[in-house]
């Protein structure tokens, strides 16, 4: 049995700027929050004359796992949400798929990027990493996230022990912005940004698969 959401553009009610940086500034924070408390804590033993070897050699992993972490959250938030390459400029897919690679370090699933190299225009990049985000979120033990297209209509098929499609999520994809959480604030953008190339999303589960799809006009 499967369950298909095409994804209509956004609805005219709109968040105005400032709730939607808002909110997104809070999904940021709450990503970096956690590898940014394992770096104070790691540090914080260091900083402790009386703590043993062992105790220092467990605060060096601590550090050394956090900043990875926050590194790969800031690598990934620059190209996904940020203007990196300026307004209008297209983005590596080779540094789209570092920057994901790095955060797929950090969860169970397993990237495997099957699409071309070269440049790609910004928006499609963007739809492209915000999706693949959520595809890793899709698998909270553990699976396979493939990537597979072209940057203009590709395709992220998900398959793993527990797979889950949560409905805020395919709200946020639908514009809806009703009780939006910063959790699902990139959802948001991803439809924002998709809807003015006159392209869509859909997303569809079944007992297999979790696959989102996203095709740009023109």
């Amino acid at each position: 049995m499967s369950e298909a959401h095409d994804i209509p553009p956004p609805e005219t009610e709109d968040l105005d700027a400032v709730a939607l940086s808002a909110l997104l500034s809070s999904r940021v924070c709450h990503d970096l929050i956690n590898p940014v408390g394992a770096i104070s804590s790691g540090v914080e033993v260091l900083d402790d004359p009386e703590m043993d070897g062992v105790m220092r050699d467990a605060a060096f992993d601590l550090v050394r796992s956090g900043a990875k972490k926050a590194l790969a959250m800031l690598g990934y938030a620059r190209l996904a949400y940020g203007a990196a390459g300026g307004f209008g400029a297209q983005i590596s897919l080779e540094d789209a798929r570092k920057a994901l690679e790095e955060i797929y370090d950090t969860v169970k699933a397993n990237l495997d990027w099957r699409l071309e190299t070269g440049l790609a225009a910004k928006e499609n990049v963007k739809v492209l990493m915000i999706l693949a985000y959520a595809a890793a979120d899709s698998v909270p033990r553990g699976g396979a996230v493939v990537i597979a297209g072209a940057i203009d209509d590709f395709t992220i098929r998900v398959t793993g022990k527990k797979l889950l499609l949560q409905d805020d999520l395919v709200k946020a994809l639908n514009g809806e912005i009703s009780e939006l959480a910063p959790k699902f604030t990139p959802a948001l953008l991803a439809s924002k940004i998709i809807a003015t190339t006159g392209g869509a999303i859909s997303v569809e589960r079944s007992d297999e698969a979790v696959t989102f799809k996203a095709a740009f006009s023109g």
